[in-house]
Parts: structure tokens; sequence; C-alpha cells
């Protein structure tokens, strides 16, 4: 399972180039017995995130959090803007590890116009083992909560009851398609919001895709 996922980034699949997705660059893969377990890194952490991403005054930061399904044994990824409070999903149809989740996540941050991705914020799971390769493949900033601190990314929690009324607990989310996914995330993000002044998700980002 997780070979598939190396070989769908190696082979392009994913729209990023392998060269790009990996630390070191290499187009080609290390044989497994050569690789090594470095030490996990301080995690950047939120109190360091500058007070214009905090106060949304400056688009582009982004909130990451994944669902998980039937007996842990599926997941899905959303993504949301923080400025616009939009929503973009990444399916999982298999697999939800740390290498795995770099692969999917790598997707994710593709569909987003680059001067709309300067950070993502994150729980502390190790899901996110690999933010590191994140950060270098697209030059953003990656912060991480502190444990068990859920309302420091109020945003994607609140919208997280939303998408789970769609996709209750229980659900094998590896049966959801992305057209299913798109469906979905599109009814959220064109719902107004009294914290919008009254405009969509949608409004504002399309807005900001083209100024």
């Amino acid at each position: 399972m997780l070979e598939t996922i190396y070989q769908a980034v190696y082979c392009g699949a994913l729209g990023i180039k392998a060269s790009e997705c990996l630390r070191t660059r290499r187009r080609r893969r290390r044989p497994r017995q050569q690789r090594h377990v470095r030490h996990r890194p301080a995690l950047p952490n939120i109190a360091h995130r500058p007070a214009r991403v905090n106060d949304r005054t400056e688009p582009g930061h982004w909130e990451a959090d994944q669902i998980i399904g039937k007996n842990n044994r599926s997941s899905m990824m959303w993504l949301t803007e923080r400025v616009s409070r939009y929503l973009i999903p990444v399916t999982m149809p298999c697999g939800y590890d740390a290498d795995d989740v770099v692969a999917w996540l790598c997707e994710g941050l593709d569909r987003i116009p680059a001067r709309l991705r300067h950070s993502v914020t994150f729980d502390q799971g190790s899901e996110w083992a690999g933010w590191e390769i994140i950060a270098d493949t697209f030059g953003i900033d990656v912060w991480f909560c502190d444990p068990h601190s859920p309302w420091q990314r109020g945003q994607i929690e609140h919208q997280n009851r939303q998408i789970r009324w769609w996709y209750p607990r229980g659900t094998d989310l590896s049966l959801v398609t992305p057209d299913h996914a798109d469906h979905v995330a599109s009814i959220l993000n064109g719902q107004r919001r009294r914290s919008l002044d009254y405009q969509s998700p949608a409004t504002i980002y399309h807005a900001l895709t083209v100024h």
C-alpha cells in the first residue's frame, strides 16, 4: 500500500515531481535497507506564528486535519484557508500513516495557487511527521498546536463537525470519491456566513485567486 503511494509520487501521478517531494532531491529512491531514521526535530510551535496569520489579515494560511473512518482503517484530509474559511478536500483511498500523508498533502497543496500558499497549521498527530518535506517542497511555513489543544485550530475543528454531517463516524471513507468530496466541499463553501459579512467562503476565496 505504501509502495503504491510512493510510486504515484515517483511516476508523477500526483502532479509533483519526485525530486521536489524529497528532502534529498533524489529522483531515484534509495534501497530500503539504506534508509536511516533521523531524530525528530523540534516542532515549530504555534506560539511563534505571526500576528498577521492569527488575525487573519493575510490570506494564504491554512489549517489541516484528518477525519478517520470505519474501524480506524480509512481517512480523509481537509484543508481550510483562514481568511475565507474555504475548504479543500483530499480523498485518501488507502493508507494514512506519515509517509502516505506526505503524498496526499502534496496533492492537496498543489491545488492551491502559489500566492495563496504560505503556511499550514497542524495538530501534533504522528501522521504529520513528514512536515519538513512539505515545508521544503512548497517553501511554506509549518506550525504545530500545543498537545491536546484543539481550540488552537478552532476553525478546522468547527468545520469538521459540518463535514461529519456528511460523513458520520463509522463511514468507510476509502469509498468516498473525489467527485463526492468536491460536491460536499462545494456545498459548505457556498454557505453564507455571518463571520464573513454574509458572504460565502467560495466568493471570498475566488476573489483572492484573481487579485
